[in-house]
């Protein structure tokens, strides 16, 4: 077999490629920083010039060939990568620096073509391993593949100046877009969004109540009247305690305004038919993914939100109903509250991998029943207050109404009802009180504002 075959993928003339175009072009360089990071050149001699070009371009330093030179030359590098006549080699057979991104897609083929084939060195030792057991290894194996392909930087550290334009980027944009645009995913709630600014990329939230107070109808409503009005957002929910149609019944109700209670035995009228219809209809068209294994283990769901994040890449919203409902999997946990950590680092850890918002569920414990004051706080988050350390945003839902002698006798009335959520805890602003409105008729939930304007 021919010594060829065992070298592993590459393209030195494209790698040489990008840089002599980045050299000649800054705007080509930063089309090209888009999809190149150093780790993805085979040679390591281009990679330390690239990771150099990188970091001149992010300090807005001048990028040319002699400025190029006097850096590699400060950093005493110069001569052994070659010196004046290696670079003018780059620059020299670049006739057009249009064709930096296509070069750098070749490259980036090729560092793809290598992570796969170390990853598949990785997977065949893996199976070796006959002490662990095949659903570990196929999670394991499902995680270096997702790692392979999401193209992850290989240090574990980043430094400062690597961080300072993308963390300023953020902030401009935020000063233009001011009193004009949510930042992360739009909850569908103003009052709300003014708090947050909307659900961030990579952020765990926790949405806590009592039972019954209608954790996951505001779920529901996030994900059903959420994400914006100019876009329709790929949304995943995990739902352990209530079945599918369940879920898609009360979409029904929120979206066609139509009663629960009539719609399940069919006591509609034809009005109420034709919005069901339309609901129905509207609803086909939204990218609303559900999952409702009731066994679900922080592995699966971490392997399923993974396969569907490289399927969709676009993912905007995972929300899980409820956490305490989850499990750790195999392995038992030596007490209840560790295993709810585990359950919490990994709701955390998954927002971060698959990079957005992840809505999190969550029973608040009886503590709240035996005080004169019924609000929750935040010592209530039940089985673990590593949920409250994990979370960048807890929400405590509550109704007054709930706990009120008449409430107890029509929980199942069409009466609508004042409802709380209080924001307490805010990683990354204020914390404060929303006013709501619950129509538990259609199991929505709207703004007390807005329930008011239009008179109920």
């Amino acid at each position: 077999m021919p010594e060829k075959l065992y070298e592993l993928p590459n393209s030195l003339e494209a790698e040489r490629a990008v840089l002599g175009a980045g050299i000649l072009s800054r705007e080509a360089l930063g089309s090209a920083i888009e999809i190149l990071q150093p780790e993805d050149f085979y040679n390591s001699d281009n990679a330390h010039i690239w990771a150099v070009l990188l970091e001149m371009y992010s300090q807005n330093k001048p990028i040319d060939f002699i400025t190029v030179s006097e850096e590699l030359t400060n950093r005493k590098v110069f001569e052994r990568l070659g010196g004046s006549e290696f670079l003018a080699g780059l620059v020299d057979k670049i006739w057009t620096t249009a064709n930096i991104i296509y070069h750098a897609e070749i490259v980036k083929t090729h560092a793809l073509r290598r992570r796969l084939i170390e990853a598949g060195n990785r997977i065949i030792n893996l199976s070796y391993r006959y002490e662990i057991e095949s659903q570990e290894i196929i999670n394991e194996v499902e995680k270096i593949i997702f790692e392979a392909v999401q193209s992850k930087k290989s240090s574990d550290f980043k430094s400062l100046s690597e961080l300072i334009a993308p963390a300023f980027k953020k902030v401009e944009d935020a000063y233009k877009n001011s009193g004009q645009k949510i930042a992360g995913f739009p909850s569908g709630f103003a009052d709300l969004d003014n708090y947050i600014t909307g659900f961030q990329k990579g952020s765990l939230n926790i949405l806590a109540a009592r039972p019954s107070m209608g954790k996951t109808a505001l779920a529901l409503n996030i994900a059903q009247f959420g994400g914006g009005d100019d876009n329709n957002p790929y949304i995943l929910i995990f739902s352990l305690e209530m079945s599918a149609e369940q879920l898609v019944r009360r979409m029904f109700a929120a979206e066609a305004l139509i009663n629960m209670s009539a719609m399940k035995h069919g006591a509609m009228d034809a009005d109420d038919w034709q919005r069901l219809n339309g609901a129905a209809k509207f609803l086909t068209k939204k990218n609303i993914y559900i999952n409702d294994e009731s066994d679900l283990n922080i592995l699966d769901f971490r392997t399923k939100c993974r396969r569907f994040k490289n399927q969709h890449p676009e993912l905007a919203l995972i929300i899980v109903d409820y956490l305490q409902l989850m499990s750790v999997g195999n392995h038992r946990p030596d007490s209840r509250q560790q295993e709810v950590s585990e359950i919490s680092r990994m709701l955390k850890i998954v927002a971060r991998e698959v990079d957005c918002p992840v809505i999190a569920l969550s029973q608040l414990s009886r503590e709240t029943e035996k005080r004169s004051e019924k609000k929750p706080q935040l010592s209530d988050l039940r089985d673990s207050g590593a949920i409250e350390q994990d979370a960048d945003i807890v929400m405590l839902l509550y109704r007054e109404d709930y706990y009120t002698e008449q409430a107890k006798a029509e929980q199942n009335s069409e009466l609508d009802s004042k409802t709380e959520l209080r924001l307490a805890k805010n990683r990354n602003g204020n914390t404060g009180t929303i006013k709501l409105i619950f129509q538990r008729e259609f199991t929505r939930f709207v703004s007390e504002a807005d329930f008011n304007n239009f008179g109920g």
